[in-house]
């Protein structure tokens, strides 16, 4: 089973049950369960779990308990305090599963479970702060090789690569760009982290969206659109995140996905590039974004290449529209 190892620590049964639902169907699993009762033994929580989710209300059995409440609040305490990894923290009442304050809650805390991989993988790396999306269809490979070559390395930016392509090519896309230049590729999964000097291909198989931080989360859901993946839905999440720290290269490419979001990144404040129209095998994707009135710059893979790196060594550098 994959996923991440959760604890779960609740003060009753039906929590234990409703949550650990939860839990398989984020695609975690319960590496830790316990219920814990006035009058029984508190648990040891020293286990290695990638992620504990608490519901505990304090104990009012009376006076009486005094002390084992104390316990079990120190209990807790001591988790929030000393545990290096993610904890949520939730606080339900006894729900009536298929109501609605049942099923607002689940999906709060499903919403929640499924960020956990986004959350634990943030403390091993830094987020990128500056993504650019590579769009492409027909004819985009051999021109998105030509700029990975041309690229030098280590710059600070995050690419995300969207390819229109049979979702049985993805692979051999990866392996295909990763031996172009200086950055890796990989298939964009649940939890990933856009960081510095990567590239996450978005495949047709699943739909991606992108948090505030810079995680994905990556769901069987349909892409919406014609386009299967859209690099419009991408864009206009990146555009979202990322504001004038965004950008949009386009390709080679027949139809028009990518237009319409290029104005968001534009009015967001960043930039929008695309290949020259002439050198495309297919030009209808870069003509779709001129014809919108966002591009700020043509250029071949390698002149686009080398105009990236200018872009990112050269504070005040400017960039004329060309045509």
């Amino acid at each position: 089973m994959g996923g991440l190892s959760i604890g779960i620590l609740v003060d009753s049964p039906l929590k234990q049950q409703y949550l650990g639902n939860m839990v398989v169907q984020a695609g975690h699993k319960i590496g830790f369960s316990y219920v814990l009762k006035i009058n029984a033994l508190l648990p040891s929580l020293e286990q290695q779990m990638d992620a504990w989710v608490v519901d505990v209300n304090e104990p009012d059995e009376g006076e009486d308990h005094r002390e084992q409440k104390a316990a079990i609040v120190a209990l807790i305490d001591g988790l929030l305090e000393q545990t290096q990894v993610p904890v949520i923290v939730n606080d339900a009442t006894e729900l009536t599963q298929g109501s609605a304050e049942y099923n607002d809650w689940v999906r709060r805390m499903l919403q929640r479970l499924e960020r956990l991989d986004g959350d634990v993988n943030l403390q091993a790396g830094s987020v990128a702060s500056e993504v650019w999306v590579l769009a492409a269809s027909t004819g985009g490979p051999a021109a998105v090789k030509d700029f990975l070559k041309q690229l030098p390395p280590k710059l600070k930016v995050a690419f995300v690569y969207v390819q229109h392509i049979g979702s049985g090519q993805a692979e051999t896309l990866v392996k295909m760009m990763s031996s172009a230049g200086h950055y890796p590729v990989t298939i964009a999964q649940q939890g990933s982290v856009l960081t510095n000097s990567s590239i996450t291909l978005v495949t047709a198989n699943c739909s991606v969206n992108i948090h505030d931080n810079g995680t994905l989360v990556v769901t069987k859901n349909p892409w919406g659109g014609c386009y299967s993946p859209s690099i419009d839905q991408v864009t206009a999440n990146v555009a979202r995140v990322y504001r004038q720290h965004s950008g949009l290269i386009i390709f080679s490419g027949m139809g028009d996905d990518g237009a319409a979001s290029s104005r968001l990144i534009k009015q967001q404040g960043g930039k929008v590039w695309v290949q020259t129209p002439e050198q495309c095998t297919i030009a209808s994707m870069p003509d779709a974004a001129i014809a919108a009135g966002t591009v700020s710059f043509i250029g071949t893979p390698s002149e686009l290449a080398d105009a990236l790196a200018k872009l990112k060594s050269t504070k005040h550098f400017k960039h004329e529209t060309r045509y």
